[in-house]
């Protein structure tokens, strides 16, 4: 049996916590749950370089019992992130386009950061008119990328679908892990203060970055995907099941003076309550 934790969109730097107190608590935390793998899916802070020091120091407090990794999300791509950087860091606790086999098990644990193509929006088939509204308002908008948004989404699809063909080939089951969301479903409902034309465009235009539906359905075409976890949308979403693919969210959200997407009173005890974990074995999981 391996427990695998999963956490996201923790915004370290928004939320304004204490980097080591957060860092002691994380780590007893996991060590107190027996946790083998601890994976973090995107968002840690609005700095890449800051996002990779941080996950140095927390698996050098867990040296010996678990085992870190973690990806990228829109947030860390901010600053101090190129995208070659992003595409290929020689770091082997990054898992992007990576994957690591379970010891004693049938698993594999396979990572991606993921993208968006603007599919979940109104607007998919007006791609100019989006991404001229993200150039201005939209916060990745800073992040280099040396294509179009769909361009960069068909990328990670090949990617994926290199990873899942190996793994179909290895005989493995499937946990995947990414940033955006891989499926419309699993978006929160329309708003009611959705009721302007203006207040219906700025809608439709965050939708757009929101992640893909193509996602979804190319890890529904495999067999051996069972587990599909995303961060990127904050606030609380239940699981969902499409087939043999279960969806899973576990974003910490953020808290400041203008909002609160917590449900806990503080940065710990939402981390805590909003962890995902797994317990995988060759036959049974729970």
């Amino acid at each position: 049996m391996t427990k695998v934790a999963i956490s996201s969109d923790n915004h370290l730097d928004v939320n304004r916590v204490d980097l080591e107190a957060t860092l002691t608590a994380q780590a007893q935390y996991l060590r107190s749950i027996a946790a083998d793998y601890y994976f973090h899916i995107g968002d840690l802070f609005n700095d890449f370089a800051q996002t990779q020091d941080y996950m140095q120091q927390l698996q050098q407090r867990l040296a010996g019992q678990t085992r870190v990794y973690y990806l990228a999300g829109n947030h860390d791509m901010m600053n101090h992130a190129s995208f070659d950087q992003l595409e290929s860091l020689p770091d082997a606790h990054y898992l992007h386009n990576r994957f690591i086999d379970l010891p004693g098990s049938q698993w594999r644990v396979i990572g991606n950061n993921g993208w968006y193509d603007y599919g979940f929006s109104q607007y998919a088939d007006q791609p100019e008119r989006v991404a001229s509204w993200k150039r201005v308002y939209w916060l990745d908008s800073t992040a280099e990328q040396p294509m179009s948004d769909p361009e960069r989404m068909q990328r990670v699809l090949q990617q994926v679908r290199g990873r899942l063909l190996q793994a179909q080939a290895d005989g493995r089951r499937v946990l995947f892990l990414t940033h955006f969301a891989p499926r419309h479903e699993l978006l929160a409902p329309r708003p009611a203060r959705v009721n302007t034309p203006r207040h219906e465009k700025v809608f439709e235009m965050i939708q757009a970055m929101l992640g893909s539906d193509r996602l979804g359905e190319l890890l529904e075409s495999f067999p051996n995907v069972s587990y599909v976890a995303y961060g990127h949308l904050h606030n609380r979403h239940p699981a969902l099941s499409r087939g043999h693919v279960t969806y899973l969210h576990q974003a910490v959200g953020v808290r400041n003076r203008r909002v609160n997407e917590w449900q806990r009173a503080t940065f710990i005890e939402q981390w805590q309550a909003t962890l995902r974990v797994l317990n995988l074995s060759s036959k049974n999981d729970h």
